[in-house]
Formats: structure tokens, C-alpha cells, sequence
């Protein structure tokens, strides 16, 4: 490990010394000491694709059934044939999410946040729960949301459509990305 010392011309110095492993690490300045968060290189990501239809109980919560990236433990993703994709943030922080895909038909795509309202389209619920809302006006469209702000340990993130619409087979393959990005 190794530190970064910074002099003064007629006070004290300041220390910086990274840690050696991503946590937090202290400043010790001649009148004050604070503390830096010091994120990981390699940031928490879920990355998918590739439909897999709804759950069969949350029948407005959209499935993945392939999983690109799974890194970090920042996030965790859980996917369930009843309940669909879940996304718990278990560390505090700001957050970026995309989420696109083509419809068979005119369809509203989005994001829900700690909603119980799951077999609801997404411009239905909550207007609270709701962290983005589009709509795809036609089978020939593909729509994406994206969403980027602060998210509250505990925070549950779902990718949330119209109820029960099918993906399209030649107008956008169903994606999903959330990372930690601070």
C-alpha cells in the first residue's frame, strides 16, 4: 500500500494512503479527518438477456434466461419461474439500469421499485414504485428505459411491463443491465 503525502507551505501535511482492498480509508489533515469510499475496480453488474416470459404469479415481472455478467455483492439477482427477476440493492449507492425489449404488440415497459402491485402494468401502479415508464406503440418497435440515482440498501428493483405480453421474435432482444456505479 502506498501513500500519497502532500505538504504545506507553512502548515502541516496531508496523508492520503489507499486501502488495499475496496472499503473505506481515512484523510488525516492538520485541522480535520475525513473519510473516502473507495469503490471496488471491478464494479457489481447483472447483466441478461434473452426472453423468458413472465412469472407465473407476478405476471407483470419479466424473466431472463440468460445471465451474461453476475459480479460483485453489491446486487443480488434472483430469478423465479413464479415470482420473475428481482434486483435487492444491499449496498447503498448510485445506481444505473437499462431495460429494453421488442413487444408482439403495443406494450408499456419499465422499471418498479419495492412494488407489491406485481400483476399490474407498470403505468397502473404506485406512481411512487414507479422509477421509469415507456410505452412501445407498435409490434415493429423495440423500447428501452434507463434510470440512474441514489438506491437505498434493501431497495427491490423489477423489470416491469404490460401484463402477460409476449416479446417479439425480430424487434429487440430483451435486456437487462444494473451496476454500482458510485
Amino acid at each position: 500500500m502506498s501513500s500519497i503525502v502532500i505538504s504545506g507551505d507553512t502548515s502541516g501535511a496531508v496523508t492520503l494512503a489507499a486501502p488495499a482492498v475496496a472499503g473505506t480509508t481515512t484523510i488525516t489533515m492538520p485541522a480535520t479527518t475525513g473519510t473516502m469510499v473507495v469503490l471496488p475496480t471491478t464494479p457489481s453488474m447483472v447483466r441478461l438477456n434473452t426472453d423468458a416470459g413472465f412469472g407465473s404469479t407476478n405476471t407483470a415481472i419479466r424473466r431472463f434466461a440468460n445471465t451474461v455478467t453476475n459480479t460483485g455483492s453489491d446486487i443480488t439477482y434472483a430469478d423465479s419461474a413464479t415470482l420473475g427477476a428481482s434486483f435487492t440493492i444491499n449496498t447503498a449507492g448510485i445506481y444505473a439500469i437499462t431495460f429494453s425489449m421488442g413487444f408482439s404488440s403495443s406494450s408499456n415497459i419499465g422499471l418498479s421499485l419495492n412494488s407489491t402491485q406485481l400483476t399490474t402494468a407498470i403505468h397502473s401502479i404506485t406512481i411512487s414504485d414507479q422509477l421509469v415508464n415507456a410505452v412501445t406503440p407498435s409490434a415493429s418497435w423495440s423500447t428501452c428505459v434507463s434510470w440512474t440515482g441514489y438506491l437505498p440498501a434493501a431497495s427491490v428493483i423489477r423489470p416491469h411491463t404490460s401484463v402477460s405480453v409476449t416479446a417479439g421474435t425480430t424487434n429487440g432482444l430483451p435486456t437487462f443491465t444494473i451496476v454500482r456505479v458510485a
